[in-house]
């Protein structure tokens, strides 16, 4: 009897044993490469489907393995299923169809995860090779951006990683590390003028031309569109064009200076001609408030008429330059004192040249008749 009841309390203990000794801990890493541009707007609708039940991301929610499941998740990819949810449009125009898939897979995604454990990937999960090689400085920021930005986004607390996960590193071609480094050093130099969210969001989203699952195609795309949003935030503090026809000596030329950022810009200028038929005189550093204009005034003195060019820079306090050169066309209709000098001094000494051959001439006629 006693041997049967051992033998039915082991039995139990096995019975009893055997789910704790299946729950193995599990990780699952939710991340997507970016379906967006830097300004938010759609590639494509590809999500909709992967988001769906049947799909790769729809699968890790709505059947996600078993065990003690630590999730390891992208906010950039929760950011775009978010925007998804309201109404959004394609590159094309076309409106987009995945709002109604998009709230059911983020319900989802809350519901199952509400009594893991969930860690913030990187923010675009870039791999750290390519983090460590171009922007080392970054490293950091990445973590924290995509802890700061999860946490905000799931409404609950969230682990940020001590360290990159290990992952297989794309080969990228030189367009793209120079893109990424062409922005960083842009965003750097412009950063003072920006809001920190403004910052952040540009900083964190430039990192989706390193995800290691990008197709190439679609790589040399976010390339582009991440130059092309490069430029414009060089081009926030500019010189608004215009052209001028200078008719007196000495005259002030308008020229509007802009600062489309939301916080203030402090900037001299470096003024050059093309060539020295005007000389002009040099501008105090200006103030620029957030988000509008000033009109500075060029002092210009004018040699000769004609034609030149003015060729304006814009500097920062730290002496880096901002944007490109703007070039000023002008038409000199006017005839200075100084050309008047030149011209007057010019005449006096041919005038002085022509007596003194003349004068010769008179010596040496005398000088042959005197010898006769």
């Amino acid at each position: 009897m006693k041997r049967v009841l051992a033998s039915i309390f082991a039995l139990t203990l096995l019975v009893l044993g055997a789910p704790m000794a299946s729950a193995a801990n599990v990780a699952v890493t939710v991340s997507e490469p970016t379906h967006r541009e830097i300004d938010g707007a759609f590639i494509d609708d590809d999500l909709t489907a992967l988001l769906s039940y049947g799909g790769r991301l729809g699968q890790l929610v709505f059947n996600p393995p078993r065990g003690n499941r630590t999730w390891f998740i992208d906010a950039q990819l929760i950011e775009e299923v978010t925007a998804m949810t309201s109404d959004y449009v394609l590159l094309g125009g076309e409106k987009g169809v995945g709002g109604n898939v998009a709230k059911n897979w983020l319900n989802q995604l809350n519901a199952i995860t509400r009594s893991d454990q969930v860690s913030a990937l990187p923010f675009g999960s870039p791999p750290a090779y390519w983090i460590s090689k171009l922007a080392p400085s970054k490293s950091e920021f990445y973590l924290s951006y995509g802890a700061k930005r999860l946490t905000a986004l799931l409404n609950r607390q969230v682990n940020q990683m001590s360290d990159y996960p290990n992952v297989t590193y794309p080969k990228l071609n030189n367009s793209t590390i120079n893109a990424f480094k062409e922005a960083q050093q842009i965003l750097t130099l412009n950063s003072n003028y920006m809001t920190q969210e403004e910052f952040e969001k540009f900083q964190g989203q430039s990192a989706a031309v390193l995800h290691p699952e990008l197709q190439p195609n679609i790589r040399t795309s976010l390339v582009l569109d991440l130059l092309s949003s490069s430029y414009a935030i060089s081009e926030k503090i500019r010189l608004a064009p215009g052209r001028f026809t200078v008719t007196t000596t000495k005259q002030n030329l308008p020229i509007t200076l802009v600062n489309d950022f939301p916080n203030p810009a402090k900037v001299s200028l470096k003024i050059e001609t093309l060539n020295g038929k005007v000389l002009v005189g040099s501008v105090p550093d200006q103030v620029v408030g957030g988000e509008s204009k000033v009109q500075v005034m060029i002092p210009v003195e004018v040699v000769t008429s004609g034609k030149s060019t003015l060729v304006i820079t814009i500097y920062s306090e730290k002496n880096k330059q901002l944007g490109n050169q703007m070039f000023y066309p002008i038409t000199l209709k006017v005839i200075s004192p100084i050309a008047t000098w030149i011209t007057t001094g010019a005449a006096i000494v041919l005038f002085v040249s022509a007596l003194i051959q003349s004068f010769r001439r008179i010596r040496s006629k005398r000088g042959r008749v005197a010898h006769e």
